[in-house]
């Protein structure tokens, strides 16, 4: 039975696309070759409409196709499992039309596919994507997919517990509206980057708000879906709780900042026991010797009374190094009111003798009613080294003059240590001024150590300190704290 279908032969051949027809009257079914090597039947196999029926696995529903041809007339069409005549299973696609002929004769003619390739890469992928929503909707950690603009498009269970959020409450967000603001434009700039194709993916801790508002450290894990012509889709986040570990780290480095600063205190303490306590023995010493020379009964009671000034004044330096030691100390403990004017003249009462035997003169600029909480044992050592090197280093043949001031400018306190001495040169030494064993005048008892010491102490304050000297003609410190760190 020759028909049409044979113009079509070569052409399906190479589409390898099998071609079927079935004449109603007489029963008479025609495959192509293409069709018997679908079925993989033998060259001699003679089908029948029963025969190709039991080649599928779901007879009924084919059955039921075909009798809606015959009916309709209407063109049909499905997909269909069948056992191929070696046993073998494939998944087809049948078309068929209804075709009348003249004379009541009428025939059923189609094509039939094998799609099998194609329906194992959909099944493939359907698993795989069953596959992935299962591991998305039950993996251990947050799982997100975000649109371009930031909208939350779907989230698994383990992130709605780890935010307190329910579902349909981050479909009405964007992860910036609850992202830390001070995280969020790094973490938009990673994500422009990520558009941009410069980075493959990116991983950052930040933090978000739960919905009780309480802050929560994680590490984000991003990468992005593009389609088959590299046009961006959406946003894969992978979010992990490291709030525990994140809370650990930054108790580590409280302490680790706790035993840096008690080491700093440490080191000012050995610098002030070194440094500063000779001053308090020489004066005492100086005192005792001119008390065994001094003939004069007034003058000796004078001196006796200076001496228990001079033993009161090292007593409390002693209390004050044992707080500077302090090691429960977080430092703001260790701060305490003080009337400054008070604590110069208590540094003043110590050098009395010094200056008295060099015949310097220092004056005091200071009000009364300034006050300053800080460390009382750091701002005697300041006020003590300071000042002894303005004894110390006074120009010859000139009487010295210390002059120290102090004024209030927007909650800082500025404080002005100034002599006429014999100056630095700053542009020889400037860069040197506060460095550990430098010296600048040649002095056999000159250490180095007492502005290194100064400068570690204000800064230990959280304060500066800065200094302007002229050769021979004089030098000024000025040293600027906050005058509220109690608060």
């Amino acid at each position: 039975m020759q028909t049409y279908l044979a113009l079509y032969e070569k052409v399906t051949t190479l589409a390898h696309l099998g071609l079927w027809e079935r004449n109603l009257n007489t029963g008479e079914i025609y495959w192509n070759q293409v069709a018997q090597e679908i079925y993989e039947t033998e060259a001699d196999f003679q089908p029948t409409l029963d025969k190709t029926f039991a080649f599928y696995v779901d007879r009924e529903a084919l059955k039921f196709l075909f009798e809606k041809t015959i009916e309709t007339g209407n063109p049909e069409s499905g997909e269909f499992q069948l056992r191929t005549f070696t046993g073998r299973l494939k998944w087809v696609k049948l078309r068929m039309q209804m075709e009348a002929k003249a004379g009541n004769d009428a025939i059923i003619y189609g094509s039939i596919k094998d799609i099998s390739d194609q329906r194992h890469l959909l099944d493939t992928l359907a698993e795989r994507e069953q596959q992935f929503h299962h591991a998305f909707d039950f993996a251990p950690i947050g799982m997100a997919l975000v649109s371009l603009t930031g909208a939350w498009i779907r989230v698994n269970r383990m992130l709605c517990e780890m935010l307190g959020y329910e579902m349909k409450d981050f479909l009405n967000k964007t992860f910036q509206d609850i992202t830390y603001p001070d995280d969020l434009d790094l973490d938009l700039s990673q994500m422009n980057m990520l558009l941009e194709g410069k980075i493959p993916a990116y991983s950052m801790e930040k933090r978000y708000y739960r919905i009780d508002k309480q802050v929560i450290w994680v590490l984000l894990s991003v990468t992005l879906v593009r389609d088959q012509q590299n046009v961006p889709l959406y946003f894969v986040s992978q979010i992990k709780d490291i709030n525990e570990r994140k809370n650990m780290e930054l108790e580590r480095d409280k302490a680790l900042e706790i035993i840096q600063t008690q080491n700093g205190r440490l080191l000012n303490f050995a610098h002030i026991v070194s440094h500063n306590l000779r001053s308090h023995a020489a004066n005492i010493q100086m005192i005792t010797s001119m008390i065994g020379e001094e003939e004069d009964l007034a003058e000796q009671e004078n001196l006796i009374s200076l001496l228990g000034v001079n033993a009161l004044n090292l007593q409390e330096t002693l209390e004050h190094l044992n707080e500077v030691v302090d090691v429960g100390s977080d430092g703001a403990e260790n701060q305490k009111t003080l009337n400054l004017l008070n604590e110069i003249n208590k540094v003043k009462n110590v050098l009395l003798p010094s200056l008295q035997q060099v015949n310097a003169k220092l004056v005091i600029q200071v009000a009364p009613e300034i006050v300053i909480a800080t460390d009382q044992a750091y701002l005697e050592s300041i006020l003590l080294n300071l000042l002894t090197n303005s004894i110390k280093y006074r120009k010859p043949n000139r009487n010295l003059q210390i002059n120290v001031l102090a004024k209030l400018e927007k909650n800082k306190l500025v404080l002005k240590i100034k002599d006429n001495g014999l100056g630095i040169d700053l542009g020889v030494n400037g860069s040197k001024i506060f460095g550990m064993y430098n010296t600048f005048h040649g002095n056999k008892d000159a250490r180095g150590i007492g502005l290194f010491l100064v400068k570690n102490q204000v800064e230990g304050m959280r304060g500066t300190i800065s200094v302007k000297s002229k050769p021979a003609v004089g030098t000024t410190f000025e040293i600027v704290l906050p005058i509220n760190e109690k608060d």
